[in-house]
């Protein structure tokens, strides 16, 4: 049976707009709530955590980092910060040592016991490891309580020059972070780091988790899906997990409930179940248009776009195309893409909910794409025979009318245009892009084009396409079609106006050209239809 993880939570560690302060309060109590006991301030773009690192933060932001350590104390979690250097330090100039040491005093001062040095994302050069290092064993004799390294090298799972020289004088108390195998890893298990921990001398290894972040080139994505990828077996190997968020501090709160409930018991973990039960409590009385939007946009480093609800209903529609029971999948695509455009319609009476300003871009383009989804299952609906049934059996039949076909057709071409011009990612990408940098066999960087690139995955896209083959295949054939109904193999007698009656526990089959459809007593179209008005 799999452990705990020891140290578990959250490092806040992506580019972009860092979160309020308010933001990082609510984030600490929330993953406390929820057995996580780890916070790490690693902002990329504040400044002063890197860019800027030298300049000391002022009175205010002094107080804020002081305030996120006492609420963390208070919480039972503890509070980690973390400086990033690398850009321009000189390693072993007694004045960028005493810069460094400067900074992190008022820190350490208000009890901090806990210092990321982050050397990430910076060229690699011969001999910068031994300069890390010396720096990291002069920070370590400075410093009480943990001291953790954010090498240069942090993916991969195998041994490499760097990583041999930067262990060979690393202190042995100090831990190391890593992403896994690449920057964003779909999957990661216990081999892999037991790879990575025999490259360092099996020193403290603590996965720095990057999900659900979205900074960067992934800005145009909201990663909704819950914690997965993660074999039970890993967390032996594991000193420590920290899950990177997103740009969207409480739309985070979804995947990081998730990834909760894995890291406080791997072997029980439950990923469908967990994720149901994060969206309810993120969501609240809006629950039903997070869970929505969240099924659209679950996809991203750690589940392709293939896997969505919304493909395998595309799927599913485009397998039963030729069936009778053609209505029976595109009613279950229907359902399911009216409850993504309602979405919006949850949070449109809640302006004080913070995540109603944080979905807006993916709420107003779920509106688009399924509106778009929408009409491609109308028109797929006018190159068909329809009916409907009163409980009683009777009913009315029509074939295909092509004019009211080319209106729809047209109806979806504009629909469509408009979901193609959004950027928001919602139903899979047309084009987007993952940091996908992977260790090469001689232990040295390089990247994976089938990771990284991410292109046509979108289920509108397919199902649009798909529609418009089906009409062009309708437009082909311009033979008359006729009405023909039937209950198993006899014949129902139709009237001209398309009028019928078959005993009301019997489905009959309606039949027009190459396509058929199966109504039963009560039965009608997945959409209202013109037809038989």
């Amino acid at each position: 049976m799999s452990r705990p993880v020891a140290l578990r939570g959250v490092i806040e560690g992506f580019y972009g707009p860092p979160w309020s302060h308010d933001a990082r309060l609510a984030l600490i109590e929330f993953i406390a709530e929820r057995g996580m006991n780890a916070y790490v301030y690693a902002p990329k773009s504040d400044p002063r955590h890197r860019d800027a690192w030298r300049e000391p933060y002022g009175a205010d932001e002094a107080a804020r980092l002081a305030a996120l350590a006492a609420r963390c104390r208070d919480v039972g979690a503890r509070f980690g910060f973390a400086l990033s250097p690398g850009l321009d330090i000189s390693y072993a100039d007694d004045a960028d040592r005493a810069a460094l040491l400067a900074k992190l005093r008022p820190l350490l001062d208000e009890g901090v016991d806990w210092v990321v040095l982050a050397l990430d994302d910076i060229p690699n050069r011969p001999g910068l490891a031994a300069e890390q290092t010396a720096l990291t064993s002069w920070l370590a004799d400075q410093v009480a309580g943990r001291l953790s390294l954010v090498p240069t090298e942090y993916v991969g799972t195998r041994p490499s020059p760097y990583l041999a020289e930067l262990s060979a004088g690393l202190p042995a108390a100090v831990d190391v972070m890593w992403t896994g195998p690449t920057v964003c890893s779909p999957t990661i298990d216990a081999p892999d780091a037991r790879g990575w921990r025999d490259a360092l001398g099996d020193r403290p290894l603590v996965l720095w988790d990057n999900y659900p972040v979205n900074d960067a080139i992934m800005e145009c994505e909201l990663h909704l899906g819950p914690y997965r990828g993660r074999t039970p077996r890993l967390t032996d190997e594991l000193d420590g997990v920290l899950c990177n968020p997103m740009l969207q501090p409480h739309a985070s709160k979804v995947a990081l409930a998730t990834a909760a409930e894995f890291l406080r018991d791997p072997d029980a973990y439950d990923e469908a179940d967990a994720w149901q039960r994060a969206i309810d409590d993120v969501g609240g009385p809006r629950a039903d248009g997070l869970g929505a939007l969240a099924r659209a946009c679950a996809d991203g480093p750690l589940l392709p776009a293939r896997h969505l609800l919304l493909h395998e209903l595309v799927a599913g529609v485009e397998h039963a195309a030729r069936d009778a029971a053609w209505p029976a999948a595109t009613v279950t695509a229907r359902d399911e893409l009216q409850a993504l455009r309602a979405a919006p319609r949850a949070y449109a009476d809640a302006p004080d909910d913070p995540l109603r300003s944080e979905l807006a871009p993916w709420l107003a383009q779920a509106t688009l794409e399924a509106d778009a989804g929408l009409a491609a299952l109308r028109l797929l609906q006018q190159v068909r025979p329809v009916a409907s049934r009163a409980s009683s059996g009777e009913g009315r039949a029509a074939v295909p009318d092509a004019e009211a076909a080319m209106i729809h057709a047209f109806a979806l071409l504009f629909a469509w245009t408009g979901a193609r011009r959004g950027e928001p990612v919602v139903g899979g990408p047309r084009f987007a892009i993952h940091p996908a940098v992977v260790q090469r066999a001689d232990g040295s960087p390089g990247l994976d084009v089938d990771l990284a690139v991410r292109e046509d995955e979108s289920a509108t896209d397919r199902l649009c396409r798909f529609a418009l083959a089906q009409y062009r295949e309708f437009e082909r054939d311009d033979a008359p079609l006729t009405v023909a109904v039937r209950l198993g193999m006899e014949l129902v007698p139709v009237e001209p106006d398309g009028a019928f009656t078959a005993p009301a526990g019997e489905a009959v089959i309606v039949h027009a050209g190459d396509h058929a459809t199966r109504v039963g007593a009560g039965d009608a179209p997945p959409f209202p239809d013109a037809r038989l008005s």
